[in-house]
């Protein structure tokens, strides 16, 4: 099943990057890797600044959102880190999206802007997600949580069976052991018996409440973690049970985006016998300064994302103040976290007769923008728009 994840709102951007040297290893140190301990405490969270402040074992962020830098951070803390990527659907916002061709996109997941993989296609996906995997290695991740390898028993579009999924997932695992990071199975408890000896451990979303947790045993019997996430329940109701069975299990937030965290495990430093709930500031959108100016019914207003958002998306909406109150026009934006866009608006003739023969007007910009998690934020900021006498004649 596909599993409560984030809420994703995306629309169609350029994103441009520095592409980085390839990553070279020689054969000894392609096959040293992490051996996660069973007993590994965690945190997850894969949008907004990452918190680094828990004495988690391990944290487990977004490969693609998440620096170098931010993995060294942790690193200096003594933390290991757990690198996030889509390996079953397609994204299309991340940076590698163009290089999917159509045929191996199946049908929505149910989140916007993924679309399942047909894996079946090996020749296609491999090297693709070898590069993902090469990208988290180059970043200096310890290991991965590749998302979806579920697609066999959803409504994917493609005919994948329970043996394509496996070798699928076997291929995965024995790719990044190949690069030299550890590699942990994600849900798909039906398959987790066949999958142990490929992988390192597994997390789970869910499984006290989707009455799953008993599938994982063969990953406990060989001295594995088991990690579990839950959303939804308690941690009265879930906590006791994962500490008997040996579970690392934590509530969460469903955007994990660092607002909820309740580890159920007793003895670790900072965490007290069964967790406590944390909660971060709100973010918001900021609006560059400056003079909004018209030109030939062609507006425009400078958005700014703050770091630590893996993006920033919504509508910019102008209104006219005064006797000439009403919308004059509207515009989508998508900005990356931690950069800045221009939002360009075309007045309607409606717009600039409700104008008149006025030089100027003072106008209210309103952002109502969200981020990846489906967090939103309202902004909005009141100036002076500048017209030029070419828009009377439209008056």
């Amino acid at each position: 099943m596909v599993r409560v994840r984030r809420i994703l709102i995306h629309a169609a951007v350029a994103v441009f990057l520095t592409v980085a040297a390839p990553l070279l290893l020689s054969a000894p140190a392609a096959l040293a890797r992490w051996q996660p301990p069973q007993r590994l405490s965690w945190y997850w969270q894969l949008t907004g600044t990452v918190n680094t402040s828990y004495p988690a074992a391990a944290y487990d962020i977004d490969g693609f959102d998440n620096s170098q830098r931010e993995v060294s951070t942790l690193h200096s803390a003594n933390k290991h880190v757990i690198c996030y990527i889509d390996v079953g659907t397609w994204e299309n916002w991340r940076p590698d999206a163009s290089k999917f061709p159509s045929s191996v996109l199946g049908k929505p997941n149910g989140w916007p802007g993924e679309r399942w993989l047909d894996i079946r296609q090996l020749s296609v996906l491999e090297p693709l997600m070898t590069a993902r995997f090469q990208m988290c290695k180059q970043k200096g991740f310890d290991a991965i949580e590749p998302d979806n390898i579920d697609g066999y028993s959803n409504d994917s579009g493609f005919a994948i069976s329970a043996q394509d999924q496996l070798s699928y997932d076997e291929w995965i695992a024995k790719q990044a052991h190949s690069v030299g990071l550890a590699v942990f199975q994600k849900n798909d408890p039906e398959q987790a018996a066949q999958l142990e000896p490929d992988f390192d451990g597994v997390l789970d979303e869910q499984c006290n409440e989707y009455s799953e947790c008993s599938s994982f045993q063969p990953y406990l019997r060989a001295g594995k973690p088991v990690l579990n996430a839950e959303y939804n329940l308690p941690v009265s109701q879930f906590c006791p049970a994962d500490n008997r069975a040996g579970i690392m299990g934590a509530l969460y937030n469903v955007n994990l985006d660092g607002s909820t965290y309740q580890p159920c495990w007793s003895g670790s430093p900072g965490f007290g016998p069964s967790g406590g709930g944390h909660r971060v500031a709100v973010w918001r959108v900021a609006i560059g300064a400056g003079t909004l100016t018209d030109t030939q019914g062609a507006t425009a207003v400078r958005l700014t994302c703050p770091h630590g958002q893996s993006y920033c998306d919504g509508t910019v909406e102008i209104d006219a103040a005064g006797a000439n109150r009403g919308v004059l026009g509207r515009g989508h934006f998508h900005v990356a976290g931690g950069h800045a866009a221009t939002v360009r608006l075309t007045l309607s003739g409606t717009s600039l007769r409700r104008l008149g023969k006025v030089s100027s007007a003072r106008v209210t910009i309103k952002v109502d923008a969200r981020n990846r998690a489906g967090r939103r934020a309202k902004s909005q900021r009141t100036t002076t728009l500048r017209l030029p006498t070419g828009h009377r004649s439209a008056a």
